[in-house]
């Protein structure tokens, strides 16, 4: 049950739009040497980071040194995207195929009516031959579907195969239809996972984040798992505090198929106040340092001298986020509770669980 909860959550909210797609995004991915891969990918890097790191703390542990706590809970976090990132510009290095090639000379006037037909195979081949200097410019994976990848041919004199003969060819804009906003301007990231926490000794709860493998067309499989543990300080303190305050770290580990593979830590204080017995509720606050790394991977399949290559594509990417202010509260409903937070850092993210437990 759980489990389809968690996947009706996901699709609908993440993948919705994907499953309605005519590639995957390896296939998408294909089409960008790493240069541009970093490009396009990047906007979901923080968000998966930023995801990672949010939803873990929702109640401070009593400050006992021993006594029983048993809380499941299903968490949701979702990480925003700002208009900046829908689009990515980037210098690199291109080789073209023999179909771009053809539309680059006819913008030229450079045809076989034109200059030949053994003329122009020379320039052709030459051009096929040859890795150019290029602009790119587009969509990223969030960016619209509508949008497609773009790279300038600059003006230039390009020699042909045989050597004998120079051509000047104008600039062009090359359109890659294959390569578009895989996403469609989606406006949050979403994940989610089952966290059990269990504890409390000496003021300490641990908890655990787990969700099974969920294939997600196109995608592969989403799966996730995490642990962590949070301390109350109150109990090492003679004199009591108005306030909760604890410490927590939690590490995690998220894969998406095979080209996604996010680690993150995370290490905050936390502190908050309970008002009301039985029913009651809980505001609470913290602060955290926070880590985060993706390795994307995929095969980028281009052409060298009119050859289809493969190179194997892997590459880390940073999280933005060090630091941020957490700020949410947590409504106690008998067995139940059910708790919202908002995080402010360079990704900004939202989560909420329901938890059931005592």
């Amino acid at each position: 049950m759980i489990k389809r909860i968690l996947y009706l959550f996901i699709v609908c909210s993440l993948f919705f739009s994907v499953n309605l797609r005519a590639q995957s995004l390896d296939e998408t991915l294909s089409k960008l040497s790493s240069t541009v891969g970093a490009k396009y990918v990047k906007p979901v890097i923080s968000a998966f980071g930023s995801n990672l790191n949010s939803g873990w703390v929702s109640q401070v542990p009593s400050a006992s040194r021993l006594s029983f706590h048993l809380d499941l809970k299903i968490v949701a976090m979702g990480s925003f995207f700002d208009d900046d990132s829908k689009n990515f510009g980037a210098q690199g290095t291109f080789n073209f195929s023999g179909s771009q090639v053809d539309q680059i000379l006819s913008n030229s006037n450079l045809t076989p009516a034109s200059m030949g037909q053994s003329n122009y195979n020379d320039l052709r081949q030459g051009m096929i031959n040859k890795q150019f200097s290029v602009t790119f410019s587009g969509p990223t994976i969030i960016g619209k579907k509508s949008d497609h990848l773009n790279i300038v041919f600059p003006s230039q004199t390009v020699t042909s195969a045989s050597g004998n003969n120079q051509y000047t060819v104008q600039q062009y804009l090359v359109d890659v239809p294959e390569v578009y906003g895989y996403l469609d301007e989606l406006p949050i990231l979403p994940t989610g996972a089952v966290q059990l926490t269990v504890g409390t000794i000496f003021g300490t709860n641990v908890s655990v984040r787990y969700l099974p493998d969920i294939d997600i067309k196109d995608m592969g499989k989403f799966s996730y798992f995490g642990i962590g543990l949070i301390h109350n300080i109150r109990v090492w303190l003679p004199n009591p505090l108005p306030l909760d305050i604890a410490a927590g770290f939690f590490t995690q580990k998220l894969k998406v198929g095979d080209i996604f593979e996010s680690n993150a830590t995370q290490f905050g204080v936390y502190a908050s106040k309970t008002f009301g017995v039985g029913i009651s509720i809980a505001p609470y606050i913290g602060f955290t340092i926070e880590t985060s790394k993706t390795t994307v991977t995929y095969d980028y399949i281009y052409p060298v001298q009119g050859v289809q290559t493969t190179t194997h594509i892997s590459f880390d990417l940073e999280g933005e986020n060090t630091s941020s202010a957490v700020i949410g509260f947590n409504l106690h409903l008998g067995v139940v509770n059910i708790n919202a937070d908002y995080k402010l850092a360079k990704t900004k993210t939202a989560s909420a669980g329901i938890s059931f437990g005592f």
